[in-house]
C-alpha cells in the first residue's frame, strides 16, 4: 500500500482544487525536506538496498547450490527471500522517487497500481511464509515421527504453489482503491495524483481486513504456537537412555538453534511492519486534526520511517541467518569459496579415531599375548 496516502490529494467531481490538494501544492513550492534530509534519507535507502538485494540473493545461492542446505525449511526462507527482493527492487525504488517528487506523479498509470498492489502481495506472502514456517517448526520439534511423512519436499511446493496465487487474489482489491488521476497541467503536460483511497466504505473495509487478518490474527496464531514449541523444547516427552543421552541432547541442541532462529526472523518480521500497520490504521481513523497537528513534515517523516522499517526487514533475515546458525554461516562461506575448516576438522577426527583404534588394537594384542605367556 502506498503509505503516501496520508498526504496524497483528493480530487471532487468538478475537478476543484481543495484544500489538501493546494496544500501539497504548498508543500512542492516551499519544499518539506532540506537537501541535507533528502540526501540522507537517500543514503539510507541506498545501504539497505545494497545490503538487502546481496543478502537475499546470497540465500538463494546457498540454498540452490550447497547440496545439504535444500532442506524444507531452508525452501521456505528462500520463498520468504524471494518476496523481500519483490519488495527491495519494485517498491523501495518508486518510495525513494515519491520521497524528493511528492508530487506530481512521474512514473504513469502501470506503476501507480503495480506498485501499491505488489505491496500487499509481498506482505501477504512473508505472512503467510512465515506462518507455514511456524507450522513446520511445530511437526518438527512436537510431532518429529509425522514430520517425516509429512513435510517433505514435494508437501512444501505444494504448500507454495498454493501460497503464492493466495497472496495475488487477496491482494487484488488495492487496484480497485487505488486511484490515478489527471488533476492540472502546466502548458502542454498534464498532472497527475497517484493515491490510494482510504476514505471510503469498501477501501476501509479492505485495509481493516487485511490488518486483521495478515498481522493481528497471525501474531496471535504465532504466539501461541512459540509457547507450545519453547515448552516442549525445554521440558521433552521422552527421556533418553544414558548411552542415547549425548545424541538426543545435540539433536535437541540443534533443533533449538534452527527453531530460535526462525522465531526470531517471525518477530522482527511483526515488529518491523507495526508502524506501516499502524499508520494506515491511522491514516483511516485520526481526525484531521491529528494530522495537521503533526503538519505536513510530520507526516512525511512518519511515513519515511515506516518504509524503512519495511525495508530493513526485508533486509536484516539473511544477517539473522548468518549470525545465529552455524550451519547457514558454514554455508554462506562455502557458496563464496571461503573454507571453513570442516573438511580439516573431519580429517582430524578421522585421524583421532584411526589412532584410538590402533592402541585399542595393540592393547587387545598385548593382553592376549600376556594371557598366552601366563
Amino acid at each position: 500500500m502506498d503509505l503516501s496516502a496520508g498526504y496524497n490529494v483528493s480530487v471532487n467531481s468538478s475537478d476543484v482544487l481543495d484544500a489538501r490538494l493546494q496544500r501539497l501544492i504548498w508543500v512542492v513550492m516551499n519544499g518539506l525536506l532540506t537537501q541535507g534530509e533528502l540526501s540522507a534519507v537517500t543514503a539510507a535507502y541506498g545501504v539497505v538496498f545494497l545490503v538487502g538485494v546481496l543478502g537475499n540473493l546470497l540465500v538463494a545461492v546457498v540454498v540452490l547450490k550447497v547440496p545439504h542446505m535444500r532442506s524444507p525449511t531452508n525452501y521456505l526462507l528462500l520463498n520468504l527471500s524471494v518476496a523481500d527482493l519483490l519488495v527491495l527492487l519494485v517498491c523501495m525504488p518508486v518510495s525513494l522517487i515519491e520521497t524528493w517528487v511528492v508530487f506530481p506523479w512521474l512514473l504513469g498509470k502501470f506503476m501507480c497500481y503495480f506498485s501499491p498492489y505488489m505491496e500487499f502481495v509481498t506482505f501477504h506472502a512473508s505472512t503467510l511464509t512465515i506462518m507455514v514456517i511456524s507450522v513446520e517448526r511445530f511437526y518438527v520439534v512436537c510431532r518429529p515421527l509425522h514430520c517425516r511423512e509429512t513435510l517433505t519436499g514435494r508437501f512444501i511446493a505444494g504448500v507454495l504453489a498454493v501460497l503464492w496465487p493466495a497472496a495475488f487474489i487477496t491482494s487484488l482489491p488495492v487496484l480497485f482503491i487505488t486511484q490515478f488521476r489527471q488533476i492540472d497541467s502546466v502548458g502542454p503536460d498534464p498532472l497527475y495524483t497517484c493515491e490510494t483511497e482510504t476514505d471510503t466504505f469498501w477501501a476501509k473495509v479492505y485495509l481493516v481486513s487485511s490488518a486483521a487478518v495478515f498481522y493481528f490474527l497471525p501474531i496471535v496464531l504465532l504466539s501461541g504456537c512459540c509457547l507450545v514449541i519453547s515448552r516442549h523444547l525445554n521440558n521433552p516427552d521422552v527421556q533418553p537412555s544414558v548411552g542415547q543421552r549425548a545424541a538426543v541432547d545435540n539433536r535437541i541442541r540443534s533443533r533449538k538453534q534452527v527453531t530460535y532462529m526462525l522465531l526470531a526472523v517471525a518477530v522482527l518480521f511483526f515488529i518491523c511492519l507495526l508502524p506501516y500497520r499502524v499508520t494506515v490504521l491511522g491514516f483511516i481513523y485520526a481526525p484531521e486534526e491529528m494530522l495537521q497537528l503533526l503538519g505536513n513534515k510530520g507526516v512525511l517523516i512518519l511515513v519515511i520511517i515506516c518504509r524503512i522499517m519495511v525495508y530493513i526487514n526485508s533486509t536484516v533475515n539473511p544477517i539473522l541467518y548468518n549470525t545465529t546458525s552455524t550451519n547457514f554461516r558454514s554455508a554462506f562461506k562455502q557458496a563464496i569459496g571461503i573454507k571453513t575448516g570442516r573438511k580439516t576438522r573431519r580429517g582430524t577426527a578421522e585421524a583421532m579415531r584411526n589412532t584410538s583404534n590402533t592402541h585399542m588394537r595393540t592393547h587387545r594384542r598385548s593382553t592376549a599375548i600376556s594371557l598366552y605367556v601366563r
